[in-house]
């Protein structure tokens, strides 16, 4: 049993608090056989509320008491079950007294006097007083009246009562409580308890559920508003106070006086949804969707979800950014573009202007020529280079696929659609730049379509009816004679115009020879460490015996080729390796005839020549009348060097 002095440390969910120490004791023995862990404490009518206080403090729940102390606690809010004292107790108390003479007087909790007031009215007792008290202080007033009424006895439920009889030296009975009625109050204390904690989980679960829905809303990037079948807003998240600049609560208002531009009078009391209605307000476009609320078929309300339009566009940007930063990127620059020849500088100069500008560049040059290493370039140097840089080959793919890559496609466009659809490159590339490497390759009906997205500057999915706006800077490529295609009915004149705003001619490897030491030196430095040095000596040997060569393929051939030398050499192959091993598919018809042989040229020609044109070589070998790639034969021959 635990006494008041003990409140205040844990204790057990249900309390008792008794007014007197008899119920106290019978309890505990009662708590004891159930085997429940019930606080026991002791104190009458104010007393005990202050015990309550404390014990809810320590976390007690449910509170167990008798008559006036049980009413007391409950006034207070708390949860009291009442020990009841039935009208059969006081029955078996009456006869009790009847072994003594006199008349009796009974003070009790002024709520039970009208029972009792009945069941002596029934049975005919005669009593001197029925005395109801409502505090301690009333208890002894009480107590002194039943004495002038004449009363000779005493008999009530008060905890006061055995003192008060003692002290006035007359006969008494306390009216305390049975077991089964002590059984009986425990047992709805514990099925409150259960009751209280369900009720608390329950509580606990809709708060989850109502704070999840509430975060939903409130950080949806939709502004949501919720109306019932009256049209009266129910709910608006703090998006829309955002979006349509409300200052005061607009909830339990007609939303058609709040928002009339939603035309609700055709939106209203429609079962079906409505998706994508543009409406103006205060002077921003707002896309509005509208989703009906039926239940068992009647309409109960509708919940309306609007964006600002450049707020899509922006979000739109953002996915396209991780779009481009998961590998739609430029990864050269025109550092990157080997070469100080005259026709390569010039190049990267006029590249390097295009960059500044948002007009259509095409790219024209033999293949290996590094076309995409130039596109790459000019997008890292352009106000676009923040955005996504996406490359297709054209050729790359197959005709009736390269549609559906270019613009995309919605879900069930055609057998084998992914689920959901796809988006087109032109979308993908939003705010960035798109390379069509070997444009010369699309098929006529690709041509119409996607002029007509370079010139709307928008693009319509595969299947789809929605026009999806695009900003793009478009760089094309291609091998071929565009002009020649146009005028032989293979490409569209119209398209040609305009992909060809700009355009920049990459010159071939064999216009730039001098280039090609420097080229292999940078090749053969991300190629190999341990070997570099052996390698570089034997390619000083190698560049004399390739002089002449066109290189068809060009850079991509030269790179082929050093690799073949340097994996040969890094596997130990002799110094003198053969040429025809080296250049085994090179065939000689792809090396210059000059219009003057080698040995009608002296040194002393060769030097004055260069001497006159500033060591120009492109100039000089004009002058000589010789390739660019003779002359630099020679001038290794002859070991000539810029004085």
């Amino acid at each position: 049993m635990k006494k008041k002095e003990e409140i205040g440390r844990a204790v057990p969910e249900i309390c008792l608090v008794a007014p007197s120490q008899a119920l106290a004791d019978l309890t505990a023995s009662i708590a004891q056989k159930r085997g429940e862990d019930i606080g026991i404490y002791v104190g009458v009518l104010d007393e005990g509320v202050r015990a309550a206080e404390e014990l809810s403090k320590q976390g007690a729940k449910i509170f167990v008491s008798r008559k006036g102390t049980a009413s007391v606690i409950g006034r207070k809010g708390f949860n009291v079950v009442k020990i009841n004292t039935t009208l059969n107790d006081y029955l078996r108390h009456l006869n009790l007294m009847r072994q003594y003479s006199g008349k009796i007087a009974i003070v009790e909790y002024y709520e039970f006097i009208p029972e009792l007031k009945k069941l002596c009215d029934y049975l005919k007792i005669e009593v001197a007083s029925l005395l109801g008290y409502s505090g301690t202080q009333d208890y002894k007033d009480c107590v002194e009246r039943a004495i002038t009424s004449g009363a000779s006895m005493l008999m009530g439920g008060g905890a006061q009562l055995p003192a008060e009889a003692k002290r006035l030296g007359i006969p008494y009975t306390v009216v305390e409580n049975t077991k089964e009625s002590i059984n009986a109050a425990l047992d709805v204390a514990q099925q409150l308890l259960r009751v209280q904690k369900k009720e608390a989980e329950e509580k606990k679960h809709y708060k989850i559920q109502l704070e999840k829905y509430t975060t939903v809303v409130d950080y949806a990037h939709d502004a949501i508003i919720s109306v019932d079948k009256e049209d009266i807003i129910t709910l608006a998240n703090t998006e829309a106070f955002k979006i349509l600049q409300w200052t005061d609560s607009c909830v339990g208002k007609d939303i058609a006086n709040i928002v009339p531009a939603f035309e609700f009078s055709a939106l209203g009391h429609d079962q079906k949804k409505e998706l994508n209605k543009i409406v103006k307000i205060h002077n921003l476009l707002i896309s509005v969707n509208k989703i009906p609320i039926i239940i068992n078929g009647i309409f109960e309300g509708a919940v309306y979800m609007f964006q600002d339009i450049k707020d899509i566009q922006k979000s739109e940007e953002k996915i396209r950014l991780q779009l481009y930063k998961k590998g739609h990127i430029a990864k050269y620059d025109f550092v990157n573009i080997i070469g100080n020849s005259h026709s390569i500088e010039r190049t990267k100069e006029i590249a390097k202007g295009y960059a500044n500008t948002n007009f259509s560049i095409l790219i024209t040059g033999e293949t290996g020529t590094g076309k995409e290493l130039f596109a790459q370039s000019i997008h890292n140097n352009s106000p676009r280079k923040n955005g996504p840089f996406v490359a297709i080959n054209c050729a790359a793919l197959p005709k009736d696929l390269l549609s559906s890559e270019l613009f995309g496609y919605e879900e069930g466009a055609f057998t084998g659609a992914a689920k959901g659809g796809k988006p087109g490159i032109f979308e993908v590339a939003h705010g960035g730049t798109i390379f069509l490497d070997e444009i010369g390759e699309i098929p006529m009906e690709t041509q119409v379509q996607l002029l007509r997205v370079l010139q709307e500057r928008e693009v319509r999915r595969l299947s789809s009816d929605r026009v999806i706006p695009i900003d793009v800077r478009v760089i094309c490529a291609t091998n071929k004679d565009l002009a020649k295609e146009v005028k032989e009915g293979r490409f569209r004149a119209d398209l040609f115009y305009r992909i060809n705003v700009l355009k920049l001619a990459i010159p071939p490897l064999r216009e730039r020879e001098e280039d090609i030491p420097l080229i292999i030196d940078h090749f053969l430095q991300r190629l190999t460490d341990q070997n570099y040095l052996l390698i570089k000596e034997y390619m000083q040997t190698l560049y004399p015996k390739i002089a002449g060569y066109s290189w068809p393929g060009n850079v991509r051939e030269l790179l082929g080729i050093t690799e073949r030398i340097a994996t040969l050499l890094e596997n130990n192959f002799s110094m003198d390796i053969d040429l025809n091993m080296i250049l085994e598919n090179i065939d000689s018809a792809f090396f210059i005839e000059d219009n003057r042989t080698i040995e009608q040229l002296q040194k002393s020609d060769i030097v004055a020549a260069l001497r006159n044109h500033a060591y120009h070589r492109g100039k000089t070998a004009d002058a000589l009348g010789v390739s660019r790639s003779t002359l630099w034969r020679l001038i290794n021959k002859y070991h000539i060097s810029q004085d």
